[in-house]
């Protein structure tokens, strides 16, 4: 094809504002996240306090609780990126916002730990807001552009952390915990709102309606062929697991080092959110860093680093040092992110971007099965601070082995 027939191409497609669809996109993300970060967190003290659950038995029921939605999830997330390459991902944005607000309505009714059980599986189930936002962003970004803006969607992931345990903690003590749940639902219908009414997608109807239809088996199958693809999916899950083992366990650790209840709400939401402060400094220069340097090389960095500060988690002795480790923990992992997502756009076509983007929040998902089970696992004969150090001990690994693979192989870094 020739210059100027590539321009002809260019000039027959719509016009997509992107930075007016990543401003939009980034407050969707942040609002999303924070009301996640506002409630979910915290769940091991809303079985304990709301709910009536036992000490003895609260890990075994949170680590339940925070799996079983991650499991819906992995199981619907490629159909649902699937769908996306049919009829774009505006309207998967749309779907799973709506229902992820009912969902956090009813989790405020919740009167059991099995009723709460419930509906977060049926959470896992229609989510997906966050890839689709994700999805939809880096279709619309120019190439030269796509390390910067995705650094930036990181970052709001990053921001809704922060905000959303700050808020979350102060709600509860001034309110209830309950009453937190409404405010995360008011939220993500604000969100999903202006999704609605400012975002433009890049869906090119024709060439959807040529796309196939295709099951989750099929979906695999593609993937085990792009082994790259695979590759990615297999990072994902294993950062995805070493964020969340430790999340059912945080806030009881928190209590722990702070020697009582008291206070150890409002400590926890400033302890998450110190990762999350991290991340809205750190991510856009990471993205801008694999965007220069190269992002497999970026990653290993990352990863390596992350994985050498949770080995320091088994010095801490108060909470002001698990803030710290935290804080300097987010500054680096917050690089993961944004140079995974660009290896997905990399190394996939635009017209199966919904079902490639699908199958990477699978993977991710799956991780977020697999951690907190292990994490409530491990929590019942091994102290907290041990489980940090495993965590950091996998991601070195991780990291030795993106170098080997990826790094040394490719004199930019960059390769897939």
């Amino acid at each position: 094809m020739t210059l100027k027939q590539e321009e002809q191409k260019e000039n027959q497609k719509p016009f997509i504002n992107w930075r007016r669809n990543l401003v939009i996109l980034w407050t969707c993300v942040f609002l999303t996240c924070a009301s996640y970060t506002m409630v979910v967190p915290f769940l091991p003290l809303y079985l304990l306090q709301e709910l009536g659950v036992s000490s003895s038995s609260v890990n075994i029921w949170a680590g339940m609780i925070f799996s079983v939605t991650f499991l819906g999830s992995a199981i619907m997330a490629p159909y649902w990126g699937a769908m996306a390459d049919r009829v774009g991902q505006k309207k998967m944005a749309l779907r799973a916002g709506f229902g992820l607000s009912l969902c956090y309505f009813f989790s405020s009714m919740a009167q059991t730990p099995e009723q709460l059980f419930a509906v977060r599986a049926f959470t896992g189930f229609i989510s997906g807001f966050v890839p689709a936002s994700m999805a939809l962003c880096s279709s619309t970004l120019p190439a030269e552009r796509l390390g910067w803006g995705m650094g930036w969607m990181q970052a709001a992931v990053a921001s809704g952390g922060v905000i959303g345990p700050l808020i979350g903690g102060y709600v509860s003590e001034w309110f209830s915990m309950r009453f937190s749940f409404y405010v995360a639902s008011g939220a993500l219908l604000l969100a999903t709102c202006a999704v609605f009414y400012f975002v433009q997608d890049i869906v090119d109807l024709k060439a959807r309606q040529k796309a196939k239809e295709t099951s989750i088996l099929s979906d695999l199958r593609l993937a085990v062929g792009n082994k790259k693809l695979l590759y990615i999916m297999g990072l994902f899950f294993l950062v995805q697991s070493c964020l969340l083992i430790i999340q059912p366990l945080l806030t009881i650790y928190v209590k722990e080092l702070m020697g009582g209840m008291e206070g150890a709400v409002k400590a926890s939401g400033v302890v998450f959110s110190l990762a999350g402060i991290a991340g809205i400094l750190a991510a856009p220069f990471w993205g801008r860093t694999g965007q220069k340097v190269g992002f497999a090389r970026t990653l290993f960095f990352v990863m390596i680093c992350a994985g050498l500060t949770n080995l320091c988690q088994v010095f801490v002795s108060d909470i002001w040092q698990f803030g710290f480790v935290q804080f300097v923990f987010g500054l680096f992992l917050a690089g993961a992110a944004p140079n995974i997502n660009a290896g997905i756009v990399r190394t996939t076509d635009p017209l199966v971007r919904g079902k490639a983007f699908g199958l990477v929040t699978s993977a991710q998902q799956s991780g977020g099965v697999v951690g907190p089970l292990l994490g409530g696992f491990m929590g019942t004969f091994l102290a907290t601070r041990y489980i940090f150090v495993f965590t950091g001990i996998v991601l070195i690994c991780a990291g030795t082995h993106i170098y080997c693979t990826k790094v040394r192989k490719s004199a930019g870094g960059s390769s897939w």
